[in-house]
């Protein structure tokens, strides 16, 4: 049997006390769109419009969070625009696949939300459903504009569903950006209000916000998430990057941890898929590191994002499997990456240290790259750990001092490879020094250049390698990696 969540009090005491949420929920997002409405010829049969739900049946996931708004709803609204109503006719095969797949399924008097939430209940899986609040295009200290919101998310509570989600991080501008700040008590009590109305058809429902990674940028735009947590607006928050599909085992949520500390709310961070860039997806062994690293800085459930490979393989379901508990990863290969810098999430106060310029020779110059790991690398049962740096415009005679957590790693055994003329990886076998759990400091200087050679070189990747030795240890490694 499913284990729900049983709330006490009235909405206007949301504060007030409630049974414990389960921990260990186990979520996985799907948009409706790429990895369903889209993959299909219409019409659209039992099977195909089942496959959200079936293809997560035997992993850890118990609850599918649905994204139901793409410029109108995935739905038979009354109140709202149905999804991609206003392209017809369509020039996009996606979108003709996706409004005539949900016209098949209403032609058949069926309701195509109501049937993926049924298959989910019929398959013992929660069901929340997620909505982007904001479009970019419309301003929320109007109140028509919020009442218009607030009647699709009244719709979209009244299916039979676990919960609604509101998901934040998409075209997050909901105020003129010099009156952000000023506007946050009109965005909080308008999740008041939705926090109410919601539970008011449920007492056992949640309300979810997908927000920034931190308290501060969440508050720049207007969104007091402290608030919301200390005063039970929301149940969870699910720290996240939109359209930021990198994976980042150093997604900085420690201070919405921090906010959500006494109030009974959970922490939810959404695990990305891919390697650095769009193109190549992480490895079993990365996202381990990630999922670990989520665990020790205070996550209390995950929610898996959709770009993985697709249809779902075994190896996918392996690690959806895998996540649903601390110690399914715990004593297990593990392969930390640094993500890297992305300009919009940059522009919001979400940075990433590479890659990292060094412009010029100076011994007293160090640079730091923070990075965290949850591993213990002082325990027997590792067999070994290695870090690997790639460097680019750098040649041999280069003298590059590496410093972990302050100390010299010259002593450690280090092999040096070239890639044609772009870039050198430097592999350390790391024996007397290693990182230690939690918070690291790598520091690069680049000390010296060979006579002739001006300007500087790149540290463009920090990655460590942590092998159990296990008969089933291997490191896979994207092509991108290999190239070395």
């Amino acid at each position: 049997m499913m284990l729900r969540r049983t709330f006490v009090g009235s909405a206007v005491a949301m504060a007030a006390a409630a049974a414990p949420f389960k921990k260990r929920r186990t979520m996985y997002f799907n948009d409706a769109r790429h990895f369903y409405l889209y993959s299909f010829d219409p019409p659209m049969n039992d099977e195909d419009s089942w496959r959200p739900i079936d293809e997560l049946l035997g992993t850890a996931v118990n609850t599918l969070i649905y994204g139901v708004e793409t410029g109108g709803l995935f739905s038979r609204s009354k109140v709202a625009p149905r999804a991609f109503s206003r392209e017809r006719p369509y020039t996009s095969a996606l979108a003709w696949r996706a409004w005539y797949n949900m016209q098949s399924l209403i032609d058949r008097g069926l309701d195509p939300l109501r049937v993926v939430i049924d298959r989910a209940h019929d398959k013992g899986l929660d069901f929340i459903t997620s909505m982007r609040v904001g479009d970019g295009k419309i301003d929320f200290s109007r109140k028509e504009v919020r009442d218009t919101r607030f009647s699709w998310l009244e719709e979209l509570a009244g299916y039979p569903v676990e919960g609604i989600e509101l998901d934040l991080t998409y075209t997050p501008v909901y105020f003129q950006p010099s009156e952000a700040r000023a506007n946050a008590p009109v965005m909080s009590a308008f999740v008041r209000e939705i926090a109410a109305m919601v539970r008011s058809k449920g007492k056992s429902r949640i309300v979810g916000a997908r927000v920034f990674p931190t308290v501060a940028i969440n508050e720049s735009l207007g969104l007091d998430v402290k608030e919301w947590l200390a005063k039970r607006y929301v149940d969870y928050v699910a720290p996240m990057f939109y359209g930021f599909h990198q994976l980042d085992p150093n997604l900085p949520f420690e201070s919405l941890v921090a906010a959500a500390r006494g109030t009974g709310a959970d922490v939810f961070p959404v695990v990305h898929p891919f390697y650095l860039t769009q193109e190549e997806h992480a490895t079993p062994a990365m996202l381990r590191a990630a999922v670990a690293n989520f665990w020790a800085k205070g996550a209390t459930g995950l929610i898996v994002a959709p770009w993985f490979r697709w249809p779902l393989r075994d190896a996918e379901k392996s690690f959806l499997t895998d996540i649903g508990d601390p110690d399914a990863v715990r004593d297990r290969d593990k392969h930390y990456i640094v993500a890297h810098r992305e300009p919009d999430a940059a522009r919001y106060g979400y940075g990433q240290p590479l890659p990292l310029a060094i412009e010029r020779a100076d011994p007293d110059a160090r640079h730091p790259v923070p990075f965290h790991m949850a591993d213990d690398c002082s325990s027997k049962r590792i067999r070994s750990v290695r870090l690997m740096l790639k460097v680019v415009n750098m040649v041999g005679p280069d003298q590059l001092v590496v410093r972990l957590n302050g100390t010299s790693l010259e002593g450690e055994r280090r092999r040096r490879t070239s890639h044609r003329y772009g870039f050198q990886w430097l592999d350390y076998t790391l024996t007397g020094i290693r990182p230690r759990r939690g918070e690291n400091v790598l520091e690069v200087t680049l000390a010296k250049r060979p006579e002739g050679l001006e300007g500087g070189v790149t540290l463009e990747q920090v990655e460590v390698a942590v092998d159990y030795g296990l008969p089933s240890s291997m490191f896979e490694r994207p092509r991108a990696l290999e190239e070395r």
